[in-house]
């Protein structure tokens, strides 16, 4: 496959991941302001956007990274320093997003009537969003790069 479509079907999951796991995060924030009858239908749009969208994405952004990391090489890995940094914020999008998720399982056993703290989805939201933008901003960059 050629480089062009590697990095289009890599960015095409970088974007229904972090699309998914934004609106996931803010659609959970939402649990603590709706009426308990509203819930176990916030619930079923959270998984299906979830497991349908954020998932799939993250696999195809994974997937698709690392088969591009290895056409370019072992030599030029260890000289993208950028490349190392991006890496370390991904596994903190990976590790919000397995959070995120085990959350949502527990407010789908949860009674739809149980408290629910909004401080914990409004935080992790904007953590995502900064995570993206530093992402981003490194891998258009590409600072450190020994070229």
């Amino acid at each position: 496959m050629t480089r062009g479509w590697l990095v289009g079907l890599h960015l095409i999951g970088v974007v229904l991941w972090m699309g998914g796991l934004m609106s996931f995060s803010r659609i959970l924030g939402y649990h603590s302001k709706e009426l308990p009858s509203a819930r176990p239908r916030l619930t079923f749009i959270e998984g299906r956007l979830n497991w349908l969208v954020s998932v799939p994405g993250a696999v195809l952004t994974i997937v698709f990274g690392v088969w591009l990391a290895w056409q370019h090489g072992a030599q030029w890995f260890r000289v993208a320093a950028w490349l190392h940094y991006k890496l370390v914020l991904v596994v903190g999008v990976v590790i919000i997003h397995v959070l995120l998720t085990v959350k949502h399982a527990q407010i789908r056993r949860a009674h739809p009537s149980a408290p629910m703290s909004r401080g914990l989805y409004a935080a992790l939201h904007g953590t995502i969003g900064l995570l993206l933008i530093a992402i981003v901003l490194l891998a258009t960059t590409q600072p450190m790069s020994q070229q």
